[in-house]
């Protein structure tokens, strides 16, 4: 195929212009950044866990209250109401017993209190009006059996009387029956109201007559219910069980309460770190132990001291952003308490993720050379 004249020029110039891109290609760019070299990476993104610089043990933790953070729930169910009442902002001082917020539900289980107080005040008022009629009853039945005892001594009397006066024949025999069955009737009495008296005067365990136990009962099953209206209504009230701080608010006014509950708090006053270590540096680590404490959010190192060591191995709860990073390690849990200048640094920092290096002990100086390879 013969290519027409008048296109060769145009040919020409497009094989030079490909030439002199592929030249320029193959050549390094002189204004191109160099590669970044491993020293100039942050040495809290290089390594946050296992051996830091000068042997020291690093993990990972997190900031958070001496006191641990409280979640504050709420009722749940048909008890589970909006919030009606919000008496306290995020980051709000509070002290123990103060009133947080009310629940929609607060005026029903106030009348259901007061329904539950009216019936124990009734079973009370019963309780008394039964201990009277048994106190009455009681003696009434008293005088009447010593009223029997003495128409039956009575009856008795002449009954013997006239059955000497029959046998000595002063005496008829239809007579002498009429003061046999009046001596029965009188013993029949006599009987029925001992019976009823013994009724009456029987006993429980406890010492209480029969029908006072159960006037008893009744009155302390109703002052159950009445507790558990109280405890119902107090659920529909929010108080800070300690003195701390409000950390975070899950539900505002007009909300309903949600799974996570109602706030969460804590007493910032004294902070320390939860550090993740792994298992196999673990016994390096002992109480009072120097802690430093390193974060990207803070300018200058926190310091503190190992106050507890975790007595169980657990998977790792605190997890770097780096996606090559170990995802199922075994760790044990160690607090640092952070001393108070530190503390006060971070006490509007909680479950602030931070970098923990601990001095590693004497003993624990020496490590296998596949521990010290280990790479996170």
């Amino acid at each position: 195929m013969r290519i027409p004249l008048k296109l060769l020029p145009v040919l020409a110039a497009a094989f030079a212009l490909l030439a002199a891109a592929l030249v320029l290609s193959s050549r390094p760019a002189a204004n191109a950044p160099a590669a970044a070299s491993p020293s100039s990476a942050t040495q809290f993104a290089a390594r946050p866990a296992g051996d830091g610089v000068d042997g020291a043990i690093v993990a990972l933790g997190r900031v958070e209250p001496a006191s641990r953070v409280l979640r504050l729930a709420g009722p749940s169910g048909n008890d589970a109401g909006r919030i009606a009442v919000l008496s306290v902002a995020e980051g709000q001082r509070v002290t123990r017993g103060q009133a947080l917020g009310i629940l929609d539900t607060e005026p029903r289980l106030a009348a259901a209190q007061a329904q539950a107080d009216a019936n124990v005040a009734t079973k009370t008022a019963h309780l008394a009006l039964k201990l009277a009629e048994l106190d009455n009853a009681e003696q009434s039945l008293g005088a009447a059996l010593e009223q029997q005892v003495a128409e039956r001594d009575r009856a008795q009397w002449d009954f013997d009387r006239l059955s000497h006066l029959n046998k000595a024949g002063l005496y008829s025999d239809p007579a002498l029956i009429d003061k046999r069955l009046a001596l029965l009737s009188a013993n029949r009495k006599l009987r029925s109201s001992t019976l009823a008296l013994e009724r009456i005067q029987q006993r429980d365990a406890n010492g209480h007559r029969l029908e006072e136990a159960v006037a008893r009962a009744e009155l302390r099953a109703a002052e159950a219910a009445a507790e558990k209206a109280r405890t119902d209504r107090a659920l529909s009230h929010f108080r800070a069980p300690m003195d701390g701080t409000i950390l975070r608010l899950h539900a505002r006014l007009g909300q309903q309460l949600g799974t996570e509950g109602f706030a969460e708090m804590g007493d910032v006053s004294a902070m320390v770190v939860r550090a993740e270590v792994f298992e196999a540096d673990i016994a390096a680590v002992a109480l009072d132990q120097p802690a430093t404490v390193t974060s990207r959010s803070l300018a200058t190192p926190l310091h503190g001291t190992v106050d507890r060591i975790g007595v169980a191995v657990g998977t790792q709860g605190i997890i770097r952003e780096d996606p090559a990073a170990v995802l199922d390690s075994r760790v044990v849990e160690v607090i640092v308490k952070l001393d108070p200048v530190s503390s006060a640094r971070v006490s509007a920092l909680t479950n602030l993720q931070v970098r923990v290096a601990i001095e590693r002990t004497a003993p624990g100086a020496g490590r296998s050379p596949q521990q010290l390879s280990r790479v996170d």
